[in-house]
């Protein structure tokens, strides 16, 4: 027989109505929390329980290797087997061993072999700081667990009774206040159901139940009115259902031809709506950075936080229905970051959607992996820009010309030379711009028909009223279709100087050895001839008495013989040859001086005293005075106040200015018809290396063949008589050789003559 208790707990388990499951719900959310609190609370007092005897024993223990330290120490064995004894009749010691340091056993008590150690404790033995020992010992907590476990017991039953009846009681009460009310209101409801309407009500004892009630009531009324709505409105909602078959299929059909789009497209498509935060990116978008369809959610930020730092304030405006021209479409290009960390240029091509007030409310567009495009870009303008540098490096002239002789390339020397832009010369006739080479697009056409390179040395032109002398290379090129014609202009004009310095020099230092040779060679003959002539007219002197006596003994007249050489003209003659042995003498004591190696010494002299002494001595050469009117002359001195002084020999720099201002007033008296104003024009320049003398003239100048042999030794324009040849020889070596500058002349016939003489600051 089951009691009323037992048939209590079988309805209450077996029955499935809200008092049952409330009374369950909260039986089990009871016993849970008394449960758990039990078991923490039981827990937290075996725990500190465990820990007291844990601490007891081991406060024990350490008493105990202290009591064995004096018997030990006294080796009194039996007195520690004692102790160990008394100790071991502890109910938690299974063994405890005592040894020496060295590992042997003093003594070993085992209490229990069966039941195994639940912890072992070691302690040194220690007299008057000396470690005499080591007490081992094992211990049991069994019996200790067993008390608590019983305890446990006792405390799980009482908890259990107490449950059983708060069951009971819970149970009763969900019984009269909760079931038998919903009954009714079930009985209502299902009256409700079957479309009857009850006009009496039962009266409930919960205000809450009871006010459900009165609900129903009210709501019984309301649904009599809505049957007749509800009719009308199923016959227009099946309409609305046919209606929303179309839209959907039609829906449908759009859905598959856009997902078909989206998964065969190469490209990545996105779908926002404005009034959200919402942005729809395809799988194939995602797969473009790198990442799969889950791992990335379709929100605006996606996007936004991966893009280029430099590139989101544009890609921000395009996404908030910005940057649109009037049809709504964009298209831009920017740098978005892939999931392997580096950032992919993409291009976006965007179309807005706007309302009747013209304001966006969607985006959609197709972004591109256009990365591999870009670094082509790149690595094409990277190309370009270091062609570009080669060519402006390049210390040639450089213009590119179609088969129409119009302008593509001009480098930076072009630039420098003619002043003209390369963005201002391109798309320009190239005689236009050039017209001083014009002549060269014969050439440039025979290269197209001939498509190989041609050169034309040694092209001079006039620039700027200069003459100027070019190598120029022609290269025909082809760029696709399109043939193009390089020209590398080299000027060559300062080589070439170069190159008439250096044959110059050479010359020079040919003619000097040569020179020298030949001064020595010709100097002795020359002073027997003078000599001779000297000792010829003294044989004929009517006052030395050794002429006299011999004339004479050979009885011949001295007196009428000298008149016979006087009236014959024979003194005359022989004061010619002597004159001309005194010329002579004087062309080999020049040439020996070209070639001689300077030994003046070289102080620091102010450059402006040595041009205004040189200036000086001219104005007080009678020769120049007299034959060359040097007074007439205009002096101009233009000094460079920053001019320094300079290490030299004066003299020598001298007589170079004094060369150079003979020669000019000796073109000046030998210029037919005579010169008007003629003026020498004396300038100083400091660099940054050296000191430039300018001396010009506006005299007859020269021409190029003149200009060319100037400085050879023994050339000269002059008639014969009037001079050497090697003034200006002189003058060159002085200036290269002994104080390592150098001399020029630039002339031109009728145009005057400029000599440039640069003296550096160390030689």
């Amino acid at each position: 027989m089951q009691g009323p208790n037992s048939r209590t707990l079988v309805r209450f388990f077996c029955g499935n109505s809200l008092s049952h499951s409330l009374l369950l719900g909260i039986t089990v959310t009871v016993c849970g929390m008394i449960m758990l609190l039990g078991v923490f609370h039981y827990s937290q007092l075996y725990s500190s329980a465990l820990d007291q005897v844990e601490k007891n024993a081991t406060s024990r223990i350490q008493r105990i290797s202290e009591i064995l330290s004096i018997p030990i120490w006294n080796i009194e064995y039996d007195t520690v087997d004692r102790v160990i004894a008394v100790f071991s009749e502890s109910i938690s010691v299974l063994r405890i061993q005592v040894e020496e340091p060295n590992g042997k056993i003093i003594a070993d008590k085992i209490s229990d072999s069966s039941v195994p150690a639940d912890r072992i404790i070691s302690r040194d033995i220690y007299y008057n700081d000396q470690h005499i020992g080591r007490l081992t010992t094992h211990l049991s907590f069994a019996a200790f667990k067993k008390s608590q476990h019983e305890e446990l017991i006792n405390y799980l039953m009482t908890i259990g009774f107490l449950l059983i009846a708060l069951l009971i009681i819970t149970h009763r009460i969900l019984e009269i206040y909760l079931k038998k009310p919903l009954v009714q209101l079930s009985k209502m409801i299902d009256q409700l159901r079957t479309g009857t309407y009850p006009e009496h009500y039962p009266t409930l004892r919960t205000r809450e139940l009871q006010h459900i009630a009165i609900n129903f009531k009210e709501m019984a009324k309301q649904v009599a009115l809505r049957e007749t709505e509800l009719t009308k409105i199923n016959t227009q909602l099946h309409e609305n259902i046919e209606e929303r078959k179309n839209i959907e299929y039609q829906l449908r059909t759009s859905q598959e031809q856009f997902s078909l789009i989206a998964t065969t497209t190469m490209d990545g498509i996105v779908d926002r709506n404005f009034d959200q935060d919402f942005l729809l990116y395809t799988p194939r978008w995602k797969d473009l950075l790198g990442y799969t369809d889950a791992e990335l959610t379709n929100s605006v930020s996606i996007w936004l936080e991966r893009v280029h730092p430099d590139d989101r304030a544009l890609v921000d405006s395009l996404t908030n229905g910005k940057l649109y021209d009037p049809a709504g479409r964009a298209e831009m290009e920017y740098r978005i970051k892939h999931k392997d960390g580096d950032y992919r240029w993409f291009l976006g091509r965007e179309q807005v959607l706007k309302n009747q007030n013209g304001t966006p409310y969607r985006l959609i567009g197709t972004h591109s992996d256009i990365t591999p495009k870009k670094r082509a870009e790149q690595r094409l303008l990277s190309t370009k820009e270091m062609l570009q540098n080669i060519i402006n490096c390049m210390p040639s002239l450089i213009v590119g010309v179609t088969e129409q002789m119009t302008v593509t390339l001009w480098n930076d020397m072009v630039e420098g030379s003619t002043g003209i832009l390369a963005k201002d010369a391109e798309g320009q006739r190239f005689r236009e711009l050039l017209p001083e080479l014009s002549f060269i697009e014969r050439h440039i056409q025979k290269s197209f028909k001939a498509v190989t390179p041609i050169t034309v040395p040694k092209v001079t032109s006039i620039r700027n009223g200069v003459p100027v002398t070019y190598d120029i290379v022609i290269f025909p090129v082809t760029i696709s279709t399109k043939h193009v014609a390089v020209l590398r202009i080299d000027d060559i004009s300062e080589r070439l100087r170069m190159e008439e310095r250096i044959i110059q020099t050479e010359k020079m230092a040919s003619i000097s050895g040569l020179a020298a040779g030949m001064a020595h060679e010709i100097n002795n003959p020359l002073g027997g001839i003078l000599q001779g002539i000297q000792n010829v007219q003294r044989r004929f002197s009517t006052d030395l008495a050794p002429n006299i006596r011999v004339a004479d003994e050979l009885d011949v007249s001295l007196k009428k013989m000298k008149n016979y050489m006087e009236a014959r003209e024979i003194f005359g003659l022989l004061d010619g040859v002597a004159e001309s042995g005194k010329r002579a003498a004087s062309i080999v004591a020049n040439m020996l001086e070209f070639s001689r190696s300077s030994n003046i010494k070289r102080i620091p002299s102010s450059v402006h005293s040595i041009i205004d002494k040189s200036i000086e001595l001219a104005a007080n050469d009678y020769l120049l005075k007299t034959q060359q009117n040097f007074d007439q002359i205009e002096i101009i001195r233009e000094y460079d106040e920053a001019v320094s002084q300079i290490s030299c020999a004066p003299q020598e720099i001298e007589q170079v200015l004094l060369n150079l201002l003979k020669n000019a007033a000796q073109a000046f008296s030998m210029t037919v018809p005579a010169i008007e104003n003629p003026t020498i024009a004396i300038t100083t320049q400091q660099s940054a290396s050296g000191v430039m003398i300018t001396v010009a003239d506006n005299g007859p100048g020269m021409n190029e063949d003149v200009r060319k042999r100037v400085f050879e030794p023994f050339y000269t324009t002059k008639p014969v008589g009037d001079g050497t040849g090697l003034g200006l020889s002189v003058s060159y070596f002085i200036i290269t050789n002994n104080h390592s500058g150098t001399i020029s002349v630039t002339a031109a016939q009728d145009q005057g003559s400029t000599f440039n003489v640069y003296l550096p600051h160390a030689m």
